[in-house]
């Protein structure tokens, strides 16, 4: 499912990597992840879920509605 097909606010599986801290000379920490979760806004770069996972939008992000 493409990010211009989801309905902010709905429960969606969504898998892919996320950016979750960083390391110490600066570069984020990238890791990979798969919840069920409400989409709470999504950006340019991002997919923000109601948890606070911020995941990134690049070729490894899937959503699926749930």
């Amino acid at each position: 499912m493409n990010t211009n097909e989801v309905a902010v606010g709905s429960r969606y599986r969504v898998s892919g990597d996320l950016a979750n801290g960083c390391h110490a000379d600066g570069t984020p920490r990238i890791s990979h992840d798969d919840v069920v979760r409400v989409i709470k806004r999504i950006t340019n770069t991002r997919v923000i879920l109601e948890c606070g996972r911020e995941f990134i939008i690049n070729d490894n992000l899937k959503i699926e509605k749930f």
